[in-house]
């Protein structure tokens, strides 16, 4: 399993549900086995989410999950078919960043507050209401299975100068 960057073709798909009927072919419908795998993957590259089609299956889970700075989500797992169900009016501001665009780093506004559900492994539904980073990056890993990286949420005037910035700091250090 690998992450893919930018302009891999399924980070532009919207994803379709997870049918637990039918599980993931390629891993032998051992979910157990894969969600080990992608939570290995998303920590071994300093993430904090990492969206199926970010590996290349257009199913609705991801990987979420940092025990710094999460409350619901300090031990990792994989949620699937997650969706945002309600939002704060209240929005906020802040940098984002996404392992399908190494080294650029954004500002993009979202609503605060989120309630989210999402089904565990086992097909169970669960609810949270999640705020401040939490909240960002599962809002960020649901626009990833709509098909909508973070550049679409910025203007091209601030996702070109995010780009260029991280060009400099790259040449800088020798990259």
């Amino acid at each position: 399993m690998e992450i893919y960057t930018n302009p891999y073709e399924t980070l532009h798909i919207k994803s379709d549900n997870f049918d637990f009927s039918k599980g993931l072919v390629h891993y032998d419908n051992d979910l157990e086995k894969f969600q080990i795998e992608m939570i290995g993957l998303m920590e071994t590259a300093s993430g904090i989410g990492l969206a199926a089609n970010q590996v290349g299956i257009t199913k609705r889970f991801f990987a979420i999950g940092n025990g710094r700075d999460f409350k619901t989500f300090a031990n990792p797992i994989v949620v699937w078919n997650p969706e945002v169900v309600e939002s704060s009016e209240e929005q906020v501001i802040d940098i984002e960043g996404c392992l399908s665009f190494p080294d650029v780093w954004v500002e993009v506004k979202r609503p605060k507050v989120v309630t989210v559900k999402w089904q565990d492994i086992t097909g169970k539904e669960q609810t949270a209401e999640l705020d401040n980073i939490e909240s960002k990056c599962f809002q960020h890993e649901c626009d990833h299975l709509d098909g909508i990286t973070f550049n679409k949420r910025v203007s091209k005037l601030k996702w070109d100068m995010a780009k260029k910035k991280s060009e400099k700091i790259k040449k800088e250090l020798g990259r």
